[in-house]
């Protein structure tokens, strides 16, 4: 499996969080911006915001240390975690890719891999899985598989986000099993998030992000995972979940 370790620690871990929500390490898309909120239109995805319209108190530094593991298939390489990490580097963390092409829910339900680095005791827990399922005439029966993961990231005392995959095509409803299942982990819809990465967002294959895409779809997560932090957990990557499922 392809790994990725940086490590840099830096200070004010929340502070940085809000300041770099909105900053990009590629050049930005002509996709225009990122739509944060909008109505669900599929029972997946996940609609709301914050009950308490005041941000967090980010004068104080927050606690330090933690680090975040990204787990997942080949859409982690779709230029996401190329994005992703100099962005939890700017924060101190160190951030460690574990993922491996064409591998399924039910691939890390049993991974010694996974069972390895969750004994070193991450702060955070990214899965990037569910995109090798989308054809699975019944997808529920992968739904013990995901219940598997999500419960071993919990026993690790890591928090969690199950991040979807940007869809390509129809699928036949793996992401709501993955919606109904994931928890405790929180479901990152990133159509719902995105508003959907257009042809010229994605790789010559018509399925895998592009630079471009891979681009926006990390700094549409980024943005999300500063909504949802919790500046008075002791840990450092306390999240807040406040959505609530659309219809």
């Amino acid at each position: 499996m392809r790994r990725v370790t940086p490590v840099v620690r830096c200070t004010a871990l929340a502070a940085a969080l809000s300041a770099c929500a909105g900053q990009s390490d590629a050049p930005a898309s002509s996709g225009g911006a990122v739509a944060a909120r909008r109505i669900a239109r599929a029972a997946v995805e996940w609609t709301g915001s914050r009950p308490d319209p005041t941000p967090p108190d980010r004068s104080s530094d927050e606690p330090q240390g933690g680090w975040v593991l990204h787990i997942g298939d080949s859409f982690v390489h779709a230029s996401l975690w190329q994005n992703l990490r100099p962005r939890f580097r700017s924060l101190g963390s160190e951030y460690v890719v574990e993922a491996e092409t064409a591998t399924y829910t039910t691939t890390w339900a049993a991974s010694p891999e996974l069972d390895k680095w969750l004994s070193r005791r991450p702060s955070l827990v990214l899965v990037t899985l569910g995109a090798n399922e989308v054809d699975m005439i019944a997808p529920e029966e992968h739904a013990h598989a995901i219940e598997a993961v999500s419960r071993k990231i919990s026993e690790a005392g890591a928090s969690c986000v199950w991040i979807a995959p940007p869809m390509w095509k129809r699928e036949t409803g793996i992401l709501e099993v993955i919606h109904g299942h994931c928890a405790p982990c929180l479901f990152f819809d990133s159509d719902a998030v995105t508003g959907g990465l257009s042809p010229n967002e994605r790789q010559r294959d018509g399925i895998h992000p592009n630079t471009r895409g891979g681009e926006r779809w990390a700094r549409a997560f980024w943005g999300w995972l500063g909504d949802h932090h919790d500046s008075t957990a002791n840990t450092p990557w306390g999240l807040v979940p406040f959505e609530r499922r659309g219809s």
